[in-house]
């Protein structure tokens, strides 16, 4: 692939997103051909599908969350013939397939866990006891709440108090194990201050993909189940 249009909702959240985007695509080897924001409340994307297929990128670089079903409805029911990739926070929950009436198929998503995805030893464990609890698999919001029960459990041990300032300082010290890898945080001097440390030996995070109404990671290789594959009507390009 080549070239990109960044597509991502007009919301507080994807501003450092879109920066993030526009910053590293080229250093990847993807022109960004166009940048649109749209409105949450849009109904209809075919204006917005048509804008980009008229500059003929080779992949839609996605930054969704409040919306998710309707642009992948009409994506699939539009026959745009590029690839949509990226973060679609609606693609982690494991009922959007059923949502979309299988318009998914095809979708790429950026998550920190997944379906069978065994990150940890934690991670299968914990998301078949939510399925069996709850009727479906856990959302990536998911799997980053149940850790954050027992890390921050654990920085409260550590500060012996829940005061804000102790527990900060203590939560800076944070070395769990959870089912999304190993959290540590960037210190409060840090560029990406009290981020979370990405990395090997850390969270990675992963690429899945909806596959005949399933959820299927792709990458990392260790924990891929299955390699990418798109539906008959979206064009890739073969380098």
């Amino acid at each position: 692939m080549k070239s990109a249009v960044i597509m991502s909702e007009d919301a507080a959240w994807t501003k450092p997103l879109d920066v993030g985007y526009k910053d590293c695509l080229p250093t990847v080897g993807l022109k960004v051909l166009d940048h649109i924001r749209f409105s949450p409340d849009t109904t209809d994307f075919t204006p917005i599908f048509n804008k980009i297929e008229a500059s003929k990128p080779d992949v839609i670089i996605t930054g969704i969350s409040h919306v998710g079903v309707q642009p992948t409805v009409q994506w699939k029911n539009q026959q745009v013939p590029i690839p949509m990739f990226g973060i679609s926070s609606q693609a982690t929950n494991s009922t959007f397939g059923k949502d979309t009436n299988n318009a998914s198929d095809g979708v790429l998503y950026q998550g920190v866990s997944g379906t069978g995805v065994a990150v940890t030893p934690k991670s299968v464990p914990f998301a078949d006891a939510f399925k069996a609890k709850y009727g479906n698999y856990p959302s990536y919001a998911g799997y980053t709440a149940y850790d954050e029960v027992y890390y921050i459990a654990e920085a409260v041990k550590r500060a012996g108090s829940t005061d804000a300032d102790k527990l900060v300082a203590a939560l800076e010290k944070t070395d769990y194990e959870g089912t999304i890898g190993r959290v540590q945080f960037y210190g409060k001097d840090d560029a990406f201050t009290h981020g979370l440390k990405y990395g090997k030996g850390l969270i990675t995070g992963l690429m899945l993909q909806w596959q005949d109404g399933q959820q299927v990671a792709v990458w990392p290789p260790e924990v891929a189940k299955s390699k990418i594959k798109f539906p008959a009507f979206i064009k890739v390009t073969a380098n």
